[in-house]
Protein backbone atom coordinates (compact mmCIF):
# COMPACT_ATOMS: atom_id res chain seq x y z
CA UNK A 1 0.00 0.00 0.00
CA UNK A 2 1.98 2.30 -1.38
CA UNK A 3 0.20 5.58 -1.05
CA UNK A 4 0.26 5.24 2.93
CA UNK A 5 3.73 5.89 3.26
CA UNK A 6 5.29 8.88 4.76
CA UNK A 7 8.51 9.21 2.13
CA UNK A 8 7.57 8.44 -1.41
CA UNK A 9 10.82 9.48 -3.23
CA UNK A 10 11.72 7.61 -6.28
CA UNK A 11 14.66 5.13 -4.41
CA UNK A 12 12.50 4.21 -1.62
CA UNK A 13 9.56 3.68 -3.81
CA UNK A 14 11.10 1.71 -6.24
CA UNK A 15 12.76 -0.63 -3.20
CA UNK A 16 9.65 -1.41 -2.10
CA UNK A 17 8.04 -2.11 -5.32
CA UNK A 18 10.81 -4.96 -6.20
CA UNK A 19 9.97 -5.92 -2.85
CA UNK A 20 6.66 -6.44 -3.64
CA UNK A 21 7.36 -8.09 -6.89
CA UNK A 22 9.87 -10.67 -5.44
CA UNK A 23 7.14 -11.93 -3.31
CA UNK A 24 4.59 -12.23 -6.45
CA UNK A 25 7.12 -13.82 -8.40
CA UNK A 26 8.25 -16.56 -5.47
CA UNK A 27 4.71 -17.07 -5.05
CA UNK A 28 4.20 -17.50 -8.41
CA UNK A 29 6.61 -19.59 -9.21
CA UNK A 30 6.50 -22.18 -6.19
CA UNK A 31 2.38 -22.35 -7.25
CA UNK A 32 3.55 -23.29 -10.72
CA UNK A 33 5.74 -25.96 -9.36
CA UNK A 34 2.46 -27.24 -7.06
CA UNK A 35 0.14 -27.66 -10.40
CA UNK A 36 3.91 -29.34 -11.95
CA UNK A 37 3.49 -31.91 -9.31
CA UNK A 38 -0.31 -32.48 -10.04
CA UNK A 39 0.10 -33.13 -14.30
CA UNK A 40 3.26 -35.72 -13.44
CA UNK A 41 1.03 -37.58 -10.83
CA UNK A 42 -2.22 -37.28 -12.53
CA UNK A 43 -2.40 -40.72 -13.50
CA UNK A 44 -3.23 -41.87 -9.79
CA UNK A 45 -6.64 -41.02 -8.67
CA UNK A 46 -6.24 -40.82 -5.24
CA UNK A 47 -3.08 -38.50 -5.74
CA UNK A 48 -4.99 -36.52 -8.47
CA UNK A 49 -7.64 -35.80 -5.76
CA UNK A 50 -5.25 -35.16 -3.02
CA UNK A 51 -2.44 -32.34 -4.85
CA UNK A 52 -6.20 -30.71 -6.99
CA UNK A 53 -6.77 -30.05 -2.50
CA UNK A 54 -3.42 -28.84 -2.51
CA UNK A 55 -3.65 -26.28 -5.94
CA UNK A 56 -7.00 -24.98 -4.96
CA UNK A 57 -5.94 -24.34 -1.40
CA UNK A 58 -3.17 -21.44 -2.25
CA UNK A 59 -5.29 -20.66 -5.84
CA UNK A 60 -6.73 -18.44 -2.40
CA UNK A 61 -3.26 -17.33 -1.50
CA UNK A 62 -2.56 -16.59 -4.83
CA UNK A 63 -6.10 -14.62 -5.95
CA UNK A 64 -6.15 -12.42 -3.27
CA UNK A 65 -2.32 -11.63 -4.23
CA UNK A 66 -3.44 -10.44 -7.51
CA UNK A 67 -6.71 -9.34 -6.77
CA UNK A 68 -5.52 -6.49 -4.72
CA UNK A 69 -2.64 -5.18 -6.63
CA UNK A 70 -5.35 -4.82 -9.66
CA UNK A 71 -8.17 -3.37 -7.49
CA UNK A 72 -5.76 -1.15 -5.14
CA UNK A 73 -7.77 1.89 -6.19
CA UNK A 74 -11.15 0.38 -5.04
CA UNK A 75 -9.24 -0.43 -1.34
CA UNK A 76 -7.77 3.28 -1.43
CA UNK A 77 -11.41 4.62 -1.44
CA UNK A 78 -12.84 2.66 0.75
CA UNK A 79 -9.87 3.37 3.25
CA UNK A 80 -10.40 7.10 2.10
CA UNK A 81 -14.30 7.32 3.29
CA UNK A 82 -13.14 4.76 6.52
CA UNK A 83 -10.82 8.00 7.37
CA UNK A 84 -13.70 10.73 6.71
CA UNK A 85 -15.22 10.28 10.25
CA UNK A 86 -16.76 13.01 11.62
CA UNK A 87 -18.58 13.90 15.07
CA UNK A 88 -20.98 16.87 16.95
CA UNK A 89 -20.32 18.84 20.04
CA UNK A 90 -23.38 16.89 21.91
CA UNK A 91 -22.17 13.09 20.78
CA UNK A 92 -18.31 13.49 21.05
CA UNK A 93 -18.37 10.92 24.13
CA UNK A 94 -20.68 8.12 22.52
CA UNK A 95 -18.73 8.46 19.08
CA UNK A 96 -15.31 8.24 21.16
CA UNK A 97 -16.57 5.43 23.11
CA UNK A 98 -17.77 3.45 20.32
CA UNK A 99 -14.50 4.27 17.74
CA UNK A 100 -12.16 2.86 20.37
CA UNK A 101 -15.16 -0.13 21.05
CA UNK A 102 -13.93 -0.85 17.26
CA UNK A 103 -10.01 -0.61 16.99
CA UNK A 104 -10.38 -2.97 20.50
CA UNK A 105 -12.49 -5.49 18.35
CA UNK A 106 -10.20 -4.97 15.57
CA UNK A 107 -6.93 -5.86 17.30
CA UNK A 108 -8.22 -8.67 18.64
CA UNK A 109 -9.15 -10.20 15.84
CA UNK A 110 -5.64 -9.26 14.14
CA UNK A 111 -4.39 -11.27 17.32
CA UNK A 112 -6.47 -13.92 17.02
CA UNK A 113 -5.79 -14.60 12.94
CA UNK A 114 -1.86 -14.05 13.33
CA UNK A 115 -1.73 -16.54 16.57
CA UNK A 116 -4.30 -19.14 14.33
CA UNK A 117 -1.83 -18.49 11.40
CA UNK A 118 1.36 -18.93 12.67
CA UNK A 119 0.23 -22.11 14.34
CA UNK A 120 -1.23 -23.15 11.42
CA UNK A 121 2.13 -22.79 9.84
CA UNK A 122 3.85 -24.74 12.80
CA UNK A 123 1.50 -27.62 12.86
CA UNK A 124 1.82 -27.90 8.72
CA UNK A 125 5.85 -27.95 9.03
CA UNK A 126 5.67 -30.41 12.11
CA UNK A 127 3.68 -32.83 10.26
CA UNK A 128 5.98 -33.40 7.71
CA UNK A 129 8.37 -34.90 10.12
CA UNK A 130 5.92 -37.46 11.35
CA UNK A 131 5.86 -40.63 8.91
CA UNK A 132 7.54 -41.62 5.75
CA UNK A 133 8.19 -39.30 2.74
CA UNK A 134 7.29 -41.83 -0.02
CA UNK A 135 4.69 -42.33 -2.77
CA UNK A 136 3.15 -45.11 -4.69
CA UNK A 137 3.93 -45.40 -8.24
CA UNK A 138 3.89 -48.57 -11.28
CA UNK A 139 6.52 -51.53 -10.87
CA UNK A 140 8.13 -51.35 -14.34
CA UNK A 141 8.47 -54.93 -13.84
CA UNK A 142 4.93 -55.47 -12.99
CA UNK A 143 1.67 -52.73 -14.64
CA UNK A 144 -0.60 -54.64 -12.09
CA UNK A 145 1.41 -53.85 -9.14
CA UNK A 146 2.76 -50.50 -7.49
CA UNK A 147 5.91 -49.90 -5.62
CA UNK A 148 6.92 -47.41 -2.92
CA UNK A 149 9.19 -44.77 -4.01
CA UNK A 150 10.87 -42.17 -1.61
CA UNK A 151 10.68 -38.17 -2.06
CA UNK A 152 11.92 -35.06 -0.74
CA UNK A 153 10.46 -34.40 2.65
CA UNK A 154 8.85 -31.25 2.09
CA UNK A 155 6.13 -29.52 3.56
CA UNK A 156 3.76 -29.38 -0.15
CA UNK A 157 4.97 -32.09 -2.51
CA UNK A 158 5.89 -30.22 -5.86
CA UNK A 159 8.08 -30.48 -8.76
CA UNK A 160 11.10 -28.78 -9.08
CA UNK A 161 13.59 -28.04 -11.83
CA UNK A 162 16.75 -28.94 -9.33
CA UNK A 163 16.68 -32.63 -7.26
CA UNK A 164 15.55 -31.58 -4.39
CA UNK A 165 16.21 -34.86 -2.82
CA UNK A 166 19.19 -34.03 -0.47
CA UNK A 167 22.03 -31.78 0.03
CA UNK A 168 22.08 -27.89 -0.15
CA UNK A 169 19.07 -28.25 -2.78
CA UNK A 170 16.73 -29.70 -0.28
CA UNK A 171 17.70 -27.49 2.61
CA UNK A 172 17.16 -24.53 0.21
CA UNK A 173 13.84 -25.96 -0.99
CA UNK A 174 12.47 -26.41 2.43
CA UNK A 175 13.42 -22.96 3.64
CA UNK A 176 11.82 -22.04 0.49
CA UNK A 177 9.03 -23.62 1.45
CA UNK A 178 8.41 -22.91 4.97
CA UNK A 179 8.55 -19.06 3.67
CA UNK A 180 6.04 -20.13 1.04
CA UNK A 181 3.67 -21.52 3.27
CA UNK A 182 3.71 -18.68 6.18
CA UNK A 183 3.82 -15.99 3.83
CA UNK A 184 0.68 -17.00 1.59
CA UNK A 185 -1.49 -18.11 4.66
CA UNK A 186 -0.58 -14.68 6.61
CA UNK A 187 -1.33 -12.58 3.48
CA UNK A 188 -4.80 -14.26 2.87
CA UNK A 189 -6.02 -14.11 6.22
CA UNK A 190 -4.61 -10.53 6.51
CA UNK A 191 -6.76 -9.61 3.36
CA UNK A 192 -9.95 -11.18 4.60
CA UNK A 193 -9.31 -9.45 8.49
CA UNK A 194 -9.06 -6.43 6.80
CA UNK A 195 -12.42 -7.13 5.18
CA UNK A 196 -13.42 -7.96 8.57
CA UNK A 197 -12.07 -4.85 10.05
CA UNK A 198 -14.44 -2.58 7.88
CA UNK A 199 -17.70 -4.68 8.68
CA UNK A 200 -16.59 -3.69 12.56
CA UNK A 201 -16.15 -0.52 12.25
CA UNK A 202 -19.55 0.00 10.41
CA UNK A 203 -21.36 -2.52 12.73
CA UNK A 204 -19.75 0.03 15.89
CA UNK A 205 -21.16 3.18 14.44
CA UNK A 206 -24.77 1.79 14.24
CA UNK A 207 -24.73 0.64 17.34
CA UNK A 208 -23.53 4.66 18.03
CA UNK A 209 -26.62 6.02 16.14
CA UNK A 210 -29.14 3.84 17.87
CA UNK A 211 -27.66 4.79 20.99
CA UNK A 212 -28.36 8.57 19.94
CA UNK A 213 -31.64 8.25 18.94
CA UNK A 214 -33.27 8.66 22.44
CA UNK A 215 -31.67 11.78 23.61
CA UNK A 216 -31.97 12.93 20.08
CA UNK A 217 -35.78 13.13 20.39
CA UNK A 218 -35.18 14.46 23.78
CA UNK A 219 -33.31 17.25 22.43
CA UNK A 220 -35.82 18.07 19.45
CA UNK A 221 -38.94 18.17 21.96
CA UNK A 222 -36.81 21.60 23.33
CA UNK A 223 -37.86 22.95 19.81
CA UNK A 224 -41.50 23.16 20.77
CA UNK A 225 -42.72 25.57 23.41
CA UNK A 226 -44.01 22.53 25.72
CA UNK A 227 -43.08 19.37 26.34
CA UNK A 228 -45.78 17.12 25.21
CA UNK A 229 -47.28 14.30 27.68
CA UNK A 230 -47.38 10.88 25.62
CA UNK A 231 -51.04 10.43 26.65
CA UNK A 232 -52.22 13.47 24.77
CA UNK A 233 -50.79 13.29 21.64
CA UNK A 234 -53.51 10.92 20.46
CA UNK A 235 -56.48 13.37 21.30
CA UNK A 236 -57.33 16.77 20.86
CA UNK A 237 -58.55 18.85 23.31
CA UNK A 238 -61.97 20.69 22.98
CA UNK A 239 -63.87 23.53 24.70
CA UNK A 240 -66.03 21.18 26.28
CA UNK A 241 -65.79 17.29 25.62
CA UNK A 242 -62.71 16.62 28.57
CA UNK A 243 -63.74 19.08 31.13
CA UNK A 244 -67.28 18.53 30.80
CA UNK A 245 -66.65 15.02 31.57
CA UNK A 246 -64.76 15.73 34.68
CA UNK A 247 -66.84 18.08 36.37
CA UNK A 248 -69.60 16.19 35.62
CA UNK A 249 -67.94 13.17 37.21
CA UNK A 250 -66.75 15.53 39.86
CA UNK A 251 -70.18 16.47 40.51
CA UNK A 252 -72.51 13.81 40.62
CA UNK A 253 -70.36 11.10 41.79
CA UNK A 254 -67.83 11.92 44.39
CA UNK A 255 -66.89 15.43 45.92
CA UNK A 256 -64.03 14.15 47.44
CA UNK A 257 -61.99 13.47 44.07
CA UNK A 258 -60.93 16.02 42.13
CA UNK A 259 -59.28 14.07 39.10
CA UNK A 260 -59.65 17.71 36.78
CA UNK A 261 -55.86 18.30 37.77
CA UNK A 262 -54.84 14.86 36.48
CA UNK A 263 -56.30 14.59 33.07
CA UNK A 264 -56.96 18.17 31.95
CA UNK A 265 -55.74 18.41 28.67
CA UNK A 266 -55.84 22.07 28.24
CA UNK A 267 -53.73 22.67 31.17
CA UNK A 268 -51.03 20.02 30.22
CA UNK A 269 -51.34 21.30 26.20
CA UNK A 270 -51.77 24.90 26.97
CA UNK A 271 -54.10 27.17 24.84
CA UNK A 272 -52.62 26.48 21.48
CA UNK A 273 -51.87 24.20 19.41
CA UNK A 274 -48.45 23.14 18.01
CA UNK A 275 -47.01 25.17 15.14
CA UNK A 276 -44.39 23.36 12.65
CA UNK A 277 -43.05 27.52 12.09
CA UNK A 278 -39.64 28.37 13.19
CA UNK A 279 -39.61 29.92 16.35
CA UNK A 280 -39.26 33.41 16.57
CA UNK A 281 -36.48 35.28 18.95
CA UNK A 282 -37.70 38.06 21.53
CA UNK A 283 -35.07 40.29 23.64
CA UNK A 284 -31.95 38.81 24.01
CA UNK A 285 -32.30 36.30 21.29
CA UNK A 286 -34.00 33.90 23.32
CA UNK A 287 -37.25 32.11 21.66
CA UNK A 288 -40.16 31.14 23.73
CA UNK A 289 -38.55 27.58 23.65
CA UNK A 290 -35.82 29.39 26.30
CA UNK A 291 -33.22 28.46 23.98
CA UNK A 292 -31.23 31.11 22.36
CA UNK A 293 -30.61 30.88 18.46
CA UNK A 294 -27.02 29.38 18.76
CA UNK A 295 -28.64 26.26 21.28
CA UNK A 296 -31.64 25.74 18.78
CA UNK A 297 -29.17 25.72 15.57
CA UNK A 298 -27.19 23.41 17.87
CA UNK A 299 -30.17 21.23 18.51
CA UNK A 300 -30.96 21.16 14.41
CA UNK A 301 -27.51 20.04 13.58
CA UNK A 302 -27.65 17.08 15.64
CA UNK A 303 -30.12 16.11 13.61
CA UNK A 304 -28.60 16.17 10.49
CA UNK A 305 -25.35 14.86 12.15
CA UNK A 306 -27.33 11.39 12.61
CA UNK A 307 -28.61 11.79 8.86
CA UNK A 308 -24.66 12.16 7.60
CA UNK A 309 -23.13 9.96 9.97
CA UNK A 310 -25.75 7.16 8.53
CA UNK A 311 -25.49 8.37 5.02
CA UNK A 312 -21.41 7.78 5.81
CA UNK A 313 -22.15 4.17 7.15
CA UNK A 314 -24.33 3.33 3.58
CA UNK A 315 -21.14 4.53 1.88
CA UNK A 316 -18.73 2.93 3.88
CA UNK A 317 -20.68 -0.72 3.00
CA UNK A 318 -21.02 0.09 -0.46
CA UNK A 319 -17.47 0.31 -0.99
CA UNK A 320 -16.24 -2.23 1.03
CA UNK A 321 -18.65 -4.77 -1.50
CA UNK A 322 -16.97 -3.00 -4.78
CA UNK A 323 -13.78 -3.18 -3.12
CA UNK A 324 -14.03 -7.10 -1.60
CA UNK A 325 -17.47 -8.87 -3.44
CA UNK A 326 -15.59 -10.48 -6.19
CA UNK A 327 -13.04 -11.74 -4.28
CA UNK A 328 -15.45 -13.12 -1.90
CA UNK A 329 -16.98 -14.76 -5.18
CA UNK A 330 -14.11 -16.38 -6.00
CA UNK A 331 -12.90 -17.28 -2.92
CA UNK A 332 -16.51 -19.44 -2.40
CA UNK A 333 -15.80 -20.92 -6.06
CA UNK A 334 -12.20 -22.21 -5.11
CA UNK A 335 -14.13 -23.53 -1.54
CA UNK A 336 -17.09 -25.17 -2.96
CA UNK A 337 -14.67 -26.99 -5.05
CA UNK A 338 -12.22 -27.88 -2.58
CA UNK A 339 -14.64 -28.58 -0.07
CA UNK A 340 -16.38 -31.03 -2.00
CA UNK A 341 -12.94 -33.00 -2.56
CA UNK A 342 -11.77 -32.56 1.00
CA UNK A 343 -15.53 -34.60 2.03
CA UNK A 344 -14.31 -37.37 -0.52
CA UNK A 345 -11.13 -37.78 0.73
CA UNK A 346 -12.83 -37.87 4.37
CA UNK A 347 -14.15 -40.95 3.37
CA UNK A 348 -11.12 -42.68 2.97
CA UNK A 349 -9.93 -42.34 7.03
CA UNK A 350 -9.26 -45.48 8.57
CA UNK A 351 -7.34 -44.36 11.69
CA UNK A 352 -5.04 -41.93 13.59
CA UNK A 353 -2.48 -41.34 11.24
CA UNK A 354 -0.90 -38.12 9.15
CA UNK A 355 -3.64 -38.59 6.66
CA UNK A 356 -6.65 -38.24 9.01
CA UNK A 357 -4.60 -34.85 10.78
CA UNK A 358 -4.03 -33.54 7.01
CA UNK A 359 -7.47 -34.26 5.72
CA UNK A 360 -9.22 -32.73 8.72
CA UNK A 361 -7.19 -29.91 9.00
CA UNK A 362 -7.96 -28.77 5.47
CA UNK A 363 -11.29 -29.54 6.37
CA UNK A 364 -11.47 -27.33 9.71
CA UNK A 365 -8.82 -24.66 8.56
CA UNK A 366 -11.05 -23.78 5.29
CA UNK A 367 -14.74 -24.08 7.17
CA UNK A 368 -12.61 -21.42 9.38
CA UNK A 369 -11.75 -19.18 6.46
CA UNK A 370 -15.68 -19.25 5.35
CA UNK A 371 -17.18 -18.54 8.60
CA UNK A 372 -14.58 -15.83 9.31
CA UNK A 373 -16.37 -13.34 7.24
CA UNK A 374 -19.70 -14.86 7.29
CA UNK A 375 -20.31 -14.14 11.46
CA UNK A 376 -19.54 -10.38 10.77
CA UNK A 377 -21.63 -10.06 7.52
CA UNK A 378 -24.11 -11.15 9.62
CA UNK A 379 -23.13 -8.84 12.36
CA UNK A 380 -23.64 -5.88 9.85
CA UNK A 381 -27.24 -7.52 8.41
CA UNK A 382 -28.40 -7.77 12.49
CA UNK A 383 -27.28 -4.46 13.31
CA UNK A 384 -28.64 -2.53 9.92
CA UNK A 385 -31.53 -4.36 10.41
CA UNK A 386 -32.31 -3.22 14.21
CA UNK A 387 -31.70 0.74 13.34
CA UNK A 388 -35.27 1.06 12.30
CA UNK A 389 -36.09 -0.50 16.08
CA UNK A 390 -34.17 1.72 17.49
CA UNK A 391 -35.89 4.73 15.80
CA UNK A 392 -39.38 3.29 16.41
CA UNK A 393 -38.67 2.91 20.11
CA UNK A 394 -37.32 5.65 20.97
CA UNK A 395 -39.98 8.58 21.95
CA UNK A 396 -40.30 10.08 19.01
CA UNK A 397 -43.65 11.09 19.89
CA UNK A 398 -41.90 13.57 21.92
CA UNK A 399 -39.80 15.60 19.82
CA UNK A 400 -40.72 17.77 17.28
CA UNK A 401 -42.51 17.78 14.18
CA UNK A 402 -39.52 17.89 12.32
CA UNK A 403 -37.99 14.97 14.40
CA UNK A 404 -41.30 12.90 13.80
CA UNK A 405 -40.32 13.20 9.92
CA UNK A 406 -36.78 12.49 10.48
CA UNK A 407 -37.96 9.03 12.38
CA UNK A 408 -40.61 8.20 9.47
CA UNK A 409 -37.50 8.98 7.12
CA UNK A 410 -34.85 6.51 8.91
CA UNK A 411 -37.62 4.03 8.99
CA UNK A 412 -38.54 4.04 4.99
CA UNK A 413 -34.16 4.16 4.34
CA UNK A 414 -33.71 1.37 6.85
CA UNK A 415 -36.70 -0.88 5.80
CA UNK A 416 -33.60 -2.96 3.70
CA UNK A 417 -30.92 -4.40 5.78
CA UNK A 418 -27.11 -3.34 4.67
CA UNK A 419 -25.10 -6.41 3.75
CA UNK A 420 -22.41 -7.88 1.67
CA UNK A 421 -22.81 -9.53 -1.74
CA UNK A 422 -20.27 -11.62 -3.44
CA UNK A 423 -20.58 -10.05 -6.39
CA UNK A 424 -24.30 -9.76 -6.67
CA UNK A 425 -24.42 -13.91 -6.59
CA UNK A 426 -25.22 -14.53 -2.82
CA UNK A 427 -25.15 -12.42 0.44
CA UNK A 428 -22.34 -13.04 3.27
CA UNK A 429 -24.15 -14.70 6.54
CA UNK A 430 -24.51 -17.48 8.67
CA UNK A 431 -27.40 -18.71 6.46
CA UNK A 432 -24.48 -18.77 3.74
CA UNK A 433 -22.11 -20.69 5.98
CA UNK A 434 -24.48 -23.17 7.10
CA UNK A 435 -25.53 -24.28 3.38
CA UNK A 436 -22.14 -24.74 3.07
CA UNK A 437 -21.70 -26.40 6.18
CA UNK A 438 -24.82 -28.71 5.10
CA UNK A 439 -23.45 -29.29 1.56
CA UNK A 440 -20.23 -30.86 2.29
CA UNK A 441 -22.29 -33.00 5.03
CA UNK A 442 -24.88 -34.42 3.07
CA UNK A 443 -22.58 -34.82 0.20
CA UNK A 444 -19.97 -36.97 2.77
CA UNK A 445 -22.99 -39.02 4.00
CA UNK A 446 -24.01 -39.80 0.58
CA UNK A 447 -20.80 -41.15 -0.25
CA UNK A 448 -20.47 -43.15 2.77
CA UNK A 449 -23.46 -45.29 2.39
CA UNK A 450 -22.48 -45.74 -1.13
CA UNK A 451 -19.26 -46.96 0.11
Amino acid sequence: MFNYHADNSGALHTLRLLYSCMHLVFCLFQFGCIFGNLVVEKDDVNYLAANTITVLFFTHCITKFVYFALRSKLFYRTLGIWNQSNSHPLFVESNNRYHALSLKKMRTLLICVSATTVLSAAAWTGITFVEESVHNIKDPNNENETITEEIPRLLIKSWYPWDAMSGMAYYGSLVFQIYYVLFSLTHANLMDSLFCSWLIFACEQLQHLKEIMKPLMELSASLDTYVPKSADLFRAPSAKSQDNYIESDYNTKNEELNLKGIYNTRQELGGNFRSGALQTFGQGGVGPNGLTKKQELMVRSAIKYWVERHKHVVRLVTAIGDAYGVALLLHMLTSTVMLTLLAYQATKINGVNTYAATTIGYLVYSLAQVFHFCIFGNRLIEESSSVMEAAYSCHWYDGSEEAKTFVQIVCQQCQKAMQISGAKFFTISLDLFASVLGAVVTYFMVLVQLK
